[in-house]
């Protein structure tokens, strides 16, 4: 199997410019209308190439959920120490409403 890079006649470490010049020089080369099919495997491989770069940048600004585990002991904990701020006596109940 050939790779995009391959296909295009660069080195993965090519530049954006290389690489653009690369598929215009293939475009040149082989054109849409006498070789459709090597056309449209230029076409792909320049997209792949020219979407995995600009895949790493929106991967970086892309929102993910957060992922967090609780710990079950500190969870009772936290708990526990809720209900005893919410635990009201009758008499606390009585005197804030009047």
């Amino acid at each position: 199997m050939i790779s995009y890079y391959e296909k295009l006649g660069i080195s993965p470490e090519a530049t954006p410019a290389q690489i653009k010049a690369a598929y215009h020089a293939k475009l040149r080369e082989f054109p849409a209308h006498t070789y459709p099919k090597e056309f449209k495997e230029i076409r792909e491989a320049y997209e792949a190439i020219r979407k995995g770069e600009t895949t790493q940048h929106e991967d970086f600004l892309k929102m993910r959920p957060l992922e967090a585990e609780l710990n079950p002991e500190i969870l009772k904990q936290v708990q526990e120490k809720a209900i005893a701020q919410l635990e009201v006596s009758l008499d606390d109940l009585i005197r804030a409403t009047f």
